[in-house]
């Protein structure tokens, strides 16, 4: 009996120490996202212009107890199609940290271009071995529908000249009024760069909002009612008339609706005639 125990306290010597020998496959750091009340999580919806907090939790193996070295957080815009395009990368330095909670609240703009996407953030942390984890946060961005407001125009051409703020608008929109005072018809080009589209009159009036506006000219290269056109030839140079045709331009990252009602034509004699076209834009 007296060599059975000892055998068994033998056997149970020999697993502790290959217990204590076992090797360590997972020597890597640990971090991870946030999901604290009132943090941003994986696939939430956030608000531009609204106010958000997101963070990373970390910390060094529970085994190895290597140091933290640093952690850098880099930040992704994922477009619709799926495209990233970084925006900025953060290093912070964690000499001496065995672990470390990194918060931080951010804001996202609405700008010109679609900002309907995504926000990748990658964080990852570095220990003094230089072993590294990374953890990844994922959130879409929502851009709250702003109404529109029209503005009217007013685009006078006496003759071969057109007025100045005529010009003006027009080119700021990516067109131009061009062609001779003796055409019959009137000819509106898009500028370079610029791409045009003649659509309904009738959908002018049902965008209302900046939203419904992204989501029609992302549309346009297969909506079935619009055509891309290298100039628009719908107004007389002869008579006045009414029109309901809307112009849909994309020019220098910008959209325009152009929704031309009215035509009033004036005889010049031997100047031609002054065409004044009236509308609304937004």
């Amino acid at each position: 009996m007296k060599k059975l125990a000892l055998a068994l306290v033998c056997f149970a010597s020999v697993a502790f120490f290959a217990s204590c020998q076992q090797e360590i496959t997972n020597p890597e750091p640990t971090i991870s996202v946030i999901t604290d009340e009132g943090f941003v999580d994986n696939d939430d919806v956030v608000n531009l212009e609204q106010p958000i907090v997101y963070g990373f939790q970390m910390a060094s193996n529970s085994q190895t107890k290597k140091e933290l070295k640093q952690l850098s957080i880099a930040s992704y815009f994922i477009d619709l199609d799926g495209k990233e395009e970084l925006q900025e990368e953060e290093i912070i330095p964690l000499t001496g940290k065995t672990e470390y909670r990194f918060v931080d609240t951010v804001m996202y703009e609405i700008t010109t271009r679609d900002l309907v996407g995504s926000v990748k953030n990658v964080a990852t942390v570095t220990d003094v071995d230089g072993k590294v984890k990374t953890a990844t946060l994922v959130f879409d961005l929502n851009q709250p529908a702003q109404p529109l407001i029209s503005r009217a125009i007013n685009w006078v051409r006496s003759g071969q000249t057109v007025e100045n703020a005529t010009e003006t608008d027009m080119a700021n929109m990516g067109l131009q009024w061009t062609g001779s005072y003796r055409d019959i018809m009137a000819t509106i080009r898009p500028l370079d760069n610029a791409t045009l589209y003649l659509c309904p009159g009738e959908d002018f009036e049902e965008i209302t909002t900046d939203v419904e506006k992204a989501e029609y000219f992302a549309s346009l290269p297969e909506y079935i009612h619009a055509t891309a056109i290298d100039k628009y030839r719908n107004i007389s140079a002869e008579q006045s008339h009414t029109y309901n045709d809307m112009l849909a331009v994309v020019y220098n990252g910008g959209c325009y609706l152009i929704h031309i009602t009215y035509a009033k034509v004036d005889n010049l004699g031997s100047a031609g005639t002054k065409i004044t076209i009236t509308g609304d834009t937004k």
